[in-house]
Order: C-alpha cells, then sequence, then structure tokens
C-alpha cells in the first residue's frame, strides 16, 4: 500500500466532517500535463492532470472515505460510512490515464460513455467550439458564449450549426488529446475490475431538449451500444450537462436504471431516499486544477467553517462555473 501522509488540517478536519455521507465527484477528460493544455485542442473545462486525480484519491483515502460503485450503493451502504464515487463523463481516451493510479491505490471508478462518439470516432463539439473559435482570433470567453447557445438544441441541431459554422472535417479528432475511445479500446479499458462503464446517452443528449420519446431513444440506444462492446448493459446513468426533470426521471426509471447522477453540487446524506428519485438524482461536485485539489476536498467534505471559504470560492469563480460541466 502506498506510504500516506496526512496534515495537522486533514486530522482536525476529521472533527468536522460528517460520516453517513456520499460524495461524488465529476471529471471530464484528463491532461498528461500543463502542456497539453496548452495546446488549445480541446476545451480545458476543470484542467485536471493525471496528478491532480492522484492527489484526489490519496487525500480522499487519507481522510477515511471507501470508493465505492453504484451497485454498492444502491445495496445500500454503512449510515456510519463515509464514501466517494469519483466519476468521468464523455469517454475521452485520455480517461486511460488514470487506471495506474486506481491500480496503484487499489480503488474503483465510474465512466459514463457518450457511445455515438465512440462509435463514430467524431470530436465532441465543446472541443470543437474551443479551437475553432479561438483558432479564428476569438477568446475562451467567446467560445463558452457559443457553447451556451448551443446547450438549447439536440445534437442533430448542434452538429448542423457546427458544420455550417467551421465545415465538417471540424468534428475530426486533432489526435489522443480529444478523441474518444475506441470500441476496442473502451473493450480493453473495462477488463479491470477497477473500471465500470454507465450510461451518458448514445450523442451526449442534454435530455431536457427532448421529447420523453427521444430520450428513451437515447437511452436505450446507449445502452444497447454499450452491451455490445463492453458485454453489460449498465444500471446507473449520468445526465449529460446534469440536465434532467421528472420525465427523464421516469424514463430512467422504466428502462431499469437504479442510479443516476445529476451535477448539483451537494452532499448525498446516508440513507438515499430511493423511494422519491433520490438515487436517480445524486448531487455531484466538480474539482478545479487551477485550485489546491486537498483544499478544495476539505472544504466540500466539512459540515463546519470551510463552508463560508468554499461559497466565496465558488462565488469568486462564478463565471467559470458557468462553464460546461457535463
Amino acid at each position: 500500500m502506498p506510504h500516506r501522509t496526512a496534515s495537522l488540517e486533514t486530522s482536525n478536519l476529521r472533527l468536522y466532517s460528517p460520516s453517513s455521507v456520499l460524495l461524488t465527484f465529476l471529471f471530464h477528460g484528463v491532461f498528461a500535463d500543463q502542456h497539453e493544455i496548452e495546446r488549445n485542442a480541446v476545451d480545458p473545462q476543470q484542467r485536471i492532470t493525471v496528478e491532480h486525480f492522484r492527489q484526489f484519491v490519496a487525500h480522499m483515502l487519507d481522510c477515511g472515505y471507501e470508493f465505492v460503485l453504484p451497485n454498492q450503493v444502491v445495496a445500500g451502504l454503512d449510515a456510519d460510512g463515509r464514501y466517494v464515487m469519483a466519476t468521468f463523463d464523455d469517454g475521452y481516451a485520455s480517461n486511460a490515464l488514470v487506471r495506474p493510479v486506481l491500480e496503484e491505490f487499489g480503488v474503483a471508478a465510474l465512466f459514463y460513455i457518450s457511445t455515438g462518439h465512440v462509435l463514430a470516432k467524431k470530436s465532441f463539439w465543446w472541443d470543437v467550439v474551443h479551437r475553432e473559435i479561438l483558432r479564428r482570433g476569438g477568446t475562451p470567453d467567446d467560445a463558452q458564449k457559443v457553447g451556451r447557445g448551443l446547450k438549447e438544441l439536440t445534437n442533430p441541431q448542434i452538429e448542423d450549426v457546427i458544420v455550417r459554422m467551421f465545415g465538417a472535417e471540424s468534428i475530426e479528432p486533432w489526435g489522443d488529446i480529444d478523441r474518444p475511445f475506441t470500441p476496442q479500446e473502451l473493450r480493453a479499458f473495462v477488463d479491470s475490475p477497477l473500471v465500470e462503464v454507465g450510461n451518458h446517452t448514445r450523442d451526449h443528449a442534454i435530455l431536457t431538449n427532448y421529447t420523453p420519446a427521444g430520450v428513451r431513444q437515447q437511452l436505450a440506444d446507449a445502452q444497447d451500444d454499450l452491451e455490445s462492446m463492453v458485454g453489460y448493459r449498465p444500471t446507473s446513468v449520468s445526465y449529460p450537462n446534469g440536465n434532467y426533470s421528472p420525465d427523464v426521471l421516469r424514463v430512467a426509471s422504466e428502462l431499469g436504471f437504479s442510479l443516476g447522477i445529476t451535477v448539483e453540487r451537494r452532499k448525498n446524506l446516508l440513507p438515499v431516499d430511493g423511494a422519491n428519485d433520490g438515487l436517480l438524482r445524486l448531487g455531484r461536485h466538480i474539482l478545479w486544477g487551477t485550485r489546491d485539489i486537498p483544499e478544495q476536498c476539505n472544504a466540500i467534505r466539512s459540515d463546519g467553517w470551510w463552508k463560508g471559504a468554499w461559497a466565496k470560492f465558488v462565488n469568486r469563480d462564478k463565471r467559470l462555473w458557468q462553464r460546461r460541466s457535463a
């Protein structure tokens, strides 16, 4: 087992950080290092590197948290325990970079796959917007503004806009940094018992922009795709952009999903109320590579004075929180 040290600050925080909680964290693609971020091939999102993820895992273990997967949550967690679930949205090939970290610490993580991107080998639209606008002399703020508008559309509408703005070739990946897994890579990736996949719709569909029939098709098609690629049908779903509605929850339940994850920044107190769709709308937190990772984890964990520090952090970076979050 790797050597870990706990700071005095962390030890003291144990007194204020409650048990009976499941904390869920959201990651997207990861970067090998800061140089990859500077290439501007992708929307840097939270600017999380492999080292940032390693710090996160080590810190949460130091603080007495157990890493869990959806089947454990659904089965019921110890009411006196502290649990964490690490989740990655989208299906970036770069997610393979964190597997050595999972193996180093012996913890599992959950990877939500947008299957249409894997099968079509195409870039994610927000990365296309980011790099193409910057190539044309625009700013990240310009790219964010366009992205916010596109989030009001269905995926076919988004891709139509992308092609008209930047050309059909813009959707082709630049390289390993922005592409999704291939089906073969995904199959090999999930060979590890520390890796589980979940449903992120076929087209990264923001489901509140779809009819109930469209929601059903997006989720059901992704289930079929994943069964074909990895050999099983996931029992959990991450709603793209975190968007859900009563219709989305109803369809997810009818399709057999037992756990669903949003991007609502809140703790999941135990026991989770499964009778009122609690298991289908778990809260989730985001970490930023521009801030100290243990400090952010402590702010999220604490029910004490850290809440004020966390509120200041969120307000100061409010504009960043408006960026793509799923």
